[in-house]
């Protein structure tokens, strides 16, 4: 009879099943972070592997904070990248940091999508951004892989737009981010 009740709790309460799946501390594990801008002559892709991140979940409650090293992104282009650096006043603001709190997607199972609030803080400036899609493209005890885009704007960080032959940049500067996250440990609990 008990067996029978567990399986008809699991039938009628999946969400309860599977946001007990996200509880504990979380670590990134990989990383693959790349900014676009775009002139009307080119196309640049600046990429970075030197995000770190970590977070909690108390069942369907997260938050994350990742955070990288302006620095670490590259071009291929030590030039451009030198000018970049500087007109995103990296000497004096030298990470950029995203805080996070899942918004939307937990359901019954894995999710295909969750949404996430991202607050990002970026030469000197901070933002919100709500409803950020993630695609989940593994999602298994222990492990998730996420792949997404934050719509990042030179306008959201007040960085005056950069030129080449007197034409500025477009305003959009999208950062696609690739993500495994891993579960690294267990939240203990609260002694009262």
């Amino acid at each position: 009879m008990k067996f029978q009740t567990l399986i008809l709790a699991a039938l009628l309460f999946p969400q309860t099943l599977f946001s007990a799946d996200l509880k504990g501390k979380w670590e990134m594990d990989k990383c693959e972070l790349t900014y676009i801008v775009v002139h009307p002559l080119h196309t640049v892709h600046g990429k970075s592997l030197s995000a770190r991140g970590k977070g909690v979940c108390y069942g369907r409650e997260c938050d994350f904070l990742v955070a990288v090293p302006v620095k670490s992104f590259d071009s291929g282009d030590q030039n451009r990248d030198f000018h970049m650096l500087q007109t995103v006043r990296a000497g004096t603001f030298p990470m950029v940091q995203v805080r996070v709190k899942v918004a939307d997607g937990w359901g019954a199972g894995s999710p295909q999508i969750i949404k996430v609030a991202a607050a990002v803080e970026f030469a000197g400036k901070k933002h919100v951004y709500r409803d950020v899609p993630l695609d989940v493209l593994e999602w298994k005890s222990g492990t998730i892989h996420l792949r997404g885009t934050l719509p990042l704007t030179l306008k959201d960080f007040e960085i005056p737009a950069p030129s080449l032959l007197t034409v500025p940049i477009h305003n959009e500067i999208p950062v696609k981010m690739d993500m495994i996250w891993k579960r690294s440990g267990v939240i203990e609990p609260s002694k009262k």
